[in-house]
């Protein structure tokens, strides 16, 4: 871990080529002048891992994992989903794990975190670090995730991080997108591919970020913040080049940052199979792609039941 103090500033400029101009983004190394700044997540920092099923990795490599980033408290939608398409058990020809990544509530503390170690205990698939679970700190959950495929999982050959109003069709995402008898990519990440966005400058904005520590007017291409995909090695780049440059709260911008940072371009997907806005369900079409946003508690069960009875999963 790099010693925050040591950090010093320094500012890369990388040049984007459109059909109009030349863009310049300019991505800040994280500083000690900016360490107070709110709107600057505190990173590199020791965090420290209060809840780690280290098993999970132990006795095989697997082929997917899939980290589904939600509240500390919302434990409806962790259930539904370990009923769903989260079960481990379902996906036989491949080796797929399912990691809930959580912080630490900010509210009822003690009552949350003593039914979070009781799901622990019974399901041995909770991550938590000891930072606030807050929507600001969203892009410090999705690092933990990659901290811990670095460190407890480093030979999984793809990641999914995904948010727990999905759903996704893993058997789809494992067969007909990634290819399990083909060597795992480099280098790779997909999903839906957000282009040519701007930062907010509107202080009251979720989104907001001042030009003091965002300078852009532009953001890199990004993957869509409800679910995308990485190879097993992106993962640990992503957590890496991380420890270098400043972590902002929008997490997926931040990760289309890093990305630029590593010279790495997105890997545009099929058309269609990964849904960002929700669509009327269809089980045809639902049976041929990866994810489709806002579907979750009992619209997830519902949906999940007429697949299993359709034969689609």
């Amino acid at each position: 871990m790099f010693n925050i103090e040591e950090k010093v500033l320094s500012t890369l400029k990388i040049e984007t080529r459109s059909a109009q101009r030349p863009e310049q983004i300019t991505v800040l190394t994280f500083n000690s002048s900016f360490r107070h700044h709110p709107m600057l997540s505190p990173y590199p920092y020791p965090y420290k891992f209060l809840m780690n099923p280290l098993e999970k990795c132990q006795k095989k490599n697997p082929f997917l994992v899939l980290l589904v980033i939600g509240e500390s408290h919302d434990v409806k939608a962790r259930d539904t989903i370990r009923r769903t398409w989260g079960n481990e058990s379902i996906y036989q020809d491949v080796h797929v794990i399912r990691i809930f990544l959580v912080g630490i509530s900010p509210v009822m503390t003690a009552t949350i975190q003593r039914v979070l170690k009781e799901e622990s205990t019974l399901y041995g698939d909770i991550v938590q670090q000891d930072f606030l679970d807050t929507y600001h700190n969203l892009t410090l959950k999705t690092l933990s995730g990659m901290e811990w495929v670095t460190k407890f999982c480093p030979n999984a050959s793809y990641v999914m991080k995904v948010d727990n109003d999905v759903f996704v069709n893993v058997n789809y995402l494992v067969h007909q997108l990634l290819h399990p008898e083909l060597p795992p990519r480099r280098n790779y990440v997909t999903g839906i591919v957000v282009e040519n966005t701007s930062p907010s400058r509107v202080n009251y904005s979720l989104w907001y970020l001042p030009e003091e520590i965002y300078p852009s007017k532009i953001f890199p291409p990004y993957p869509a913040g409800p679910g995308y995909v990485l190879s097993g090695d992106m993962a640990k780049k992503v957590y890496k080049v991380a420890q270098e440059i400043a972590v902002y709260n929008i997490e997926d911008a931040f990760i289309g940052i890093c990305l630029y940072k590593m010279n790495i371009s997105l890997t545009p997907p099929p058309k269609n199979v990964f849904e960002g806005l929700r669509i009327g369900y269809n089980s045809t079409v639902f049976s041929k792609l990866v994810m489709a946003h806002h579907f979750k508690n009992e619209d997830l069960l519902i949906l999940w039941s007429d697949m299993r009875k359709k034969n689609l999963i």
